[in-house]
């Protein structure tokens, strides 16, 4: 069960006493960040996020505008709310890490109705006739090749049918022994409309077939060209990542995403000018932690998105550092 906020979340955020009202709007600074209204004993009541902290904790404490008509007015909090806790943001990306930090320790991610696991696509190609496969949620704990992530079954269903139209591989899930002759094979639409490569008629070799199937493993795991159809972002799922959050003063924060979780205590900033510094001085170690790919989802599909999501391959800083200025411009 959550247990409150990581120690080094709790020690940044300021605590205040809610009476008087008017006392402790004046100690939140109008700037986006995350708060908290706490109860008596330290019940957590409500976790939320502003791209101004005071109107929205004056909106839930009777201090806001007056709804327009056939709004429902937000929940006032004084009857219950004892204290509120704070934290300023400096970027979009810090404002949603910290929020997701402060609700991991309050409500577990199961009880989220904002938050929905993502969908991947399965790909092995080391198996004998390899074929591909949307998988919902659970994918990750069945283990194997995964790629992606997707908002559902569906999307990843689609970036599926994208693929098999690039390579003909093979769409059943049946067991065979290759023949010329296979009665499975010659009664199959896509072996007749040549949309398979059928193995299944020894139409091609085993190790030709799963050289198709390594050819849609690194197309999937990229890097692929601007115009394809994929996000940029669709990789394997336990590759490393890049975010890069960048402030109104052209300062970039530099978060370091491995398989999904993303690697806070690594992060780092800098000015454009000293950007391959910055990138040098970051890692990707391999650590136990929340699996954050709900949210990020969530984040990568948001419409007015300002950060960056780069997929990092085998390159130096220097070439990390072009890949980020050309992603900002």
């Amino acid at each position: 069960m959550p247990s409150g906020p990581p120690p080094t979340l709790e020690a940044a955020l300021t605590t205040v006493a809610l009476d008087p009202v008017d006392d402790a709007l004046l100690a939140v600074p109008a700037a986006a960040g995350v708060a908290q209204f706490l109860a008596e004993g330290g019940k957590n009541l409500l976790i939320g996020r502003g791209a101004n902290l005071r109107k929205w904790v004056a909106s839930h404490l009777g201090r806001g505008p007056a709804p327009k008509p056939g709004h429902r007015p937000p929940l006032d909090l004084r009857p219950v709310a004892a204290a509120l806790r704070f934290l300023p943001t400096r970027g979009e990306f810090e404002q949603r890490l910290l929020f997701e930090r402060l609700m991991a320790g309050y409500v577990p991610l199961g009880a989220r109705r904002d938050l929905k696991p993502p969908a991947w696509l399965h790909l092995d190609a080391a198996a004998r006739f390899p074929r591909l496969t949307a998988r919902g949620p659970r994918a990750a704990a069945a283990g194997g090749p995964l790629f992606g992530p997707f908002r559902d079954v569906k999307a990843a269903g689609r970036a599926r049918d994208l693929l098999h139209k690039r390579l003909p591989l093979r769409p059943c899930e049946y067991d065979f022994e290759p023949h010329p002759e296979l009665p499975l094979g010659l009664g199959c639409v896509f072996a007749q409309t040549r949309t398979c490569a059928a193995p299944c008629l020894a139409r091609v070799g085993e190790d030709d077939y799963r050289a198709l199937a390594g050819q849609g493993v690194g197309w999937l795991a990229g890097p692929r060209a601007e115009d394809d159809a994929l996000p940029s972002w669709i990789s394997a799922r336990e590759a490393r990542a890049l975010i890069v959050d960048p402030l109104k003063d052209g300062t970039l924060l530099l978060y370091p995403v491995r398989a999904g979780r993303v690697l806070e205590a690594e992060a780092g900033g800098a000015p454009p000018e000293r950007l391959e510094e910055a990138l040098s001085a970051l890692a990707w170690p391999a650590a136990e932690g929340p699996d954050d790919w709900p949210w990020l989802v969530a984040w990568l599909l948001a419409p007015r998105r300002k950060g960056r999501y780069l997929v990092v391959r085998e390159e130096g800083p220097e070439a990390l550092a072009g890949r980020v200025r050309a992603a900002l411009h």
